[in-house]
């Protein structure tokens, strides 16, 4: 009976720890992606630099395939837009993160508000896509891919 005891107790103990790994993976990937988000949003190339893994590619909003030396000349500093001419603010929704080991896929949706010249455009929807990677204990982004959500479409006139 005691051996039994034991036993269910070493399987529970086991079940816990892995909910807690997978938590806090979860919770690292989040921050992580985050950090990508705002290093984008504020042309910091440095700091994509720090996230990305050495071989990192991603197809861009536009279907183009980007190598990492493309994407972090994209985001130099000296190429920001003047925040008194543009600005941009994103919001972070609708996330699945789904961990296998040393892996993740991480999906989300992106909408940012830009407003140009004082006037605020139509929000805009992307869905991401990052296949992450554990390196050396440390999770990176290996890849991602852009993909534009249609915004809703006016009612066609009835015939």
């Amino acid at each position: 009976m005691k051996l039994k005891s034991i036993f269910f107790a070493f399987i529970i103990l086991l079940f816990v720890s892995h909910a807690f790994a997978q938590t806090k993976d979860e919770a690292e990937l989040t921050k992580l992606v985050n950090k990508m988000v705002a290093a984008q949003m504020n042309y910091d190339a440095a700091a994509l630099d720090a996230v990305f893994t050495a071989d990192y590619i991603e197809i861009s909003p536009v279907g183009e395939f980007d190598p990492r030396a493309k994407v972090l000349g994209f985001y130099k500093p000296e190429l920001k837009p003047d925040p008194a001419k543009v600005s941009t603010k994103s919001d972070a929704s609708e996330w699945s993160i789904r961990v296998r080991d040393k892996s993740a896929v991480v999906i989300l949706r992106l909408d940012y508000t830009i407003t140009a010249e004082g006037k605020t455009m139509p929000p805009r929807g992307m869905r991401v896509m990052l296949v992450c990677v554990k390196e050396k204990g440390v999770w990176k982004i290996a890849s991602a891919q852009y993909t534009g959500i249609r915004p809703p479409q006016p009612p066609k006139p009835a015939q």
